[in-house]
């Protein structure tokens, strides 16, 4: 099973210097341009799945308008409690790094181990409803993106993806 991870779109928040927030902003101008810009090819893919946010329900829309996106709550961002609506330059980049690579857990935020329940429980739902031969779209976050990398890939190098960045992943039953 071929399930292709894919960032949404540029939104107004993007590039704010906000560590995290739980405001749900739509995709902006830029970030519907880019999804149009990379609309996929009828066919590609024989399921999307998506977080409840609304920048991702429309990039999902927008690069691939030939079904309707399954919505998945397991695909939400990193609560990230606490930090929630804070700005990065208030806090050490040592800190930042810290919380990022799950050394720190902020008062109040998603574990590391919250949020990998949360993804294996994501997995082995598409394992149960998918075949082997299955193509799989699923919008998602940066952070969400940047665990499956590291944790269910075991890469550690360019593990951030920029808006619409993607990459794949391999599945089997």
């Amino acid at each position: 099973m071929e399930v292709i991870f894919l960032r949404h779109g540029q939104t107004n928040l993007n590039g704010k210097g906000y560590i995290a927030t739980k405001k749900d902003y739509p995709l902006n101008e830029k970030g519907k341009e880019q999804c149009l810009n990379n609309v996929f090819p009828p066919n590609s893919f024989n399921c999307v799945y998506c977080s409840p946010y609304k920048r991702t329900i429309e990039t999902s829309r927008l690069v691939y308008p030939y079904l309707e996106p399954v919505i998945f709550s397991n695909l939400k961002q990193r609560d990230l409690g606490d930090l929630n609506e804070k700005l990065k330059k208030d806090y050490s980049i040592e800190y930042l790094k810290a919380v990022r690579e799950y050394i720190i857990n902020p008062k109040n935020a998603e574990t590391l181990q919250d949020i990998m329940e949360r993804l294996n429980l994501f997995i082995e739902y598409i394992k149960l409803h998918h075949d082997n031969n299955s193509r799989l779209l699923v919008v998602t976050h940066n952070g969400i993106m940047r665990i499956v990398k590291k944790f269910y890939m075991n890469e550690n190098n360019n593990i951030d993806s920029e808006n619409l960045g993607q990459f794949t992943m391999i599945l089997k039953k």
